[in-house]
């Protein structure tokens, strides 16, 4: 228990650290999320201050502390959704919770009330977040719904941990708390496994592609260049993953540029690429054949020249060429 609790911290401490440190926009979404697992740091070792029963003062901040996490985990969702909006003095509500609790606190001492508003806060701040952050990027939205995810399986933690000492008192003893921790732990480690590598939920922060249009307009550019002036797509086994080795850029974030900016797969992209060269070729030279022509486009087999041309162009390349071009059927094909 204790060295699960050790480690969570650290982990949450080094993400805390990661994203303090992170200088792309919006720079408040980021420290708010570095405040989040600041704030499960301080909470996981003090939490391990109880478990050990050492009398520390510190303790007494513990549910506090676990008050606070869902309003900041909600205001730094608000800030990365809606970068634009500056904070207000209304914001200053969300303090009010934490704050009420500690003077709950003071005046009525422990009990099982405090867990019990924790949680209540937790099921609050997820409705928040589903109802009144609206994301339009893809990635946005998959961080917002494992943001609320994540806010409801707390409060399903806190409830049976509190359950649980209901009967015992002893927090070592709890097996929800240790199964809460490690299941926490495994989702930590791949947090920070997946953002140092650029991958994984967090990557769109990281790429710097989470505001939106122009952040996204600078991938579409990028990625035009590089199609038009180095042409990839000659390549017949050009896949995503490559194309996003070659700009750089993590997988994901390719992907998502071009179903946002284009509306397609970027398997469909790619060809649409082969196949305007395709008609360029067919264009220049009716009479050349069609088989020795795909080969310059990146084709390999037949069968998926016609299908990626009748995707993109409507109609199969004998048909487009009588219709574009007037050559005649008898030339091999």
């Amino acid at each position: 228990m204790l060295s699960v609790l050790h480690i969570s911290a650290a982990l949450s401490a080094i993400m805390a650290v990661f994203l303090a440190n992170l200088r792309s926009e919006p720079k408040l979404a980021h420290r708010l999320l570095a405040v989040v697992f600041a704030l499960f740091a301080t909470q996981h070792l003090l939490t391990s201050l109880a478990v050990m029963e050492i009398g520390n003062p510190l303790v007494w901040w513990r549910p506090v502390l676990a008050m606070a996490l869902a309003p900041v985990i909600y205001l730094h969702l608000r800030s990365t959704t809606q970068p634009d909006e500056t904070p207000s003095a209304r914001d200053l509500i969300h303090l009010t919770g934490p704050a009420g609790l500690a003077l709950a606190r003071q005046i009525v001492g422990s009990g099982a009330y405090l867990d019990v508003v924790i949680i209540l806060s937790l099921v609050l701040y997820c409705g928040l977040c589903l109802i009144h952050i609206k994301a339009a990027l893809p990635a946005a939205r998959r961080w917002k719904y494992m943001v609320s995810g994540w806010l409801i399986l707390m409060a399903l933690a806190d409830g049976l941990v509190m359950v649980e000492l209901a009967e015992s008192d002893n927090l070592r003893q709890s097996r929800a708390l240790v199964f809460t921790m490690a299941g926490f732990l495994f989702f930590l480690a791949y947090l920070v496994l997946t953002s140092l590598n650029q991958t994984g939920p967090l990557s769109w922060i990281v790429t710097r592609i989470q505001r939106g249009g122009a952040r996204s307009e600078q991938v579409q550019e990028r990625l035009e260049v590089h199609m038009s002036q180095t042409r990839p797509w000659l390549d017949a086994e050009l896949t995503v993953a490559r194309l996003a080795r070659q700009l750089g850029l993590p997988q994901r974030t390719v992907s998502e540029t071009v179903n946002d900016r284009f509306g397609v797969s970027v398997s469909r992209w790619i060809n649409g690429w082969r196949i305007a060269e395709a008609q360029r070729l067919i264009q220049a030279d009716p009479a050349r054949p069609l088989v020795e022509l795909m080969l310059d486009c990146g084709f390999q087999t037949r069968s998926n020249f016609n299908k990626a041309f009748n995707d993109v162009a409507g109609e199969t390349p004998s048909a487009w060429r009588k219709a574009h071009c007037h050559a005649p059927d008898s030339k091999a094909e």
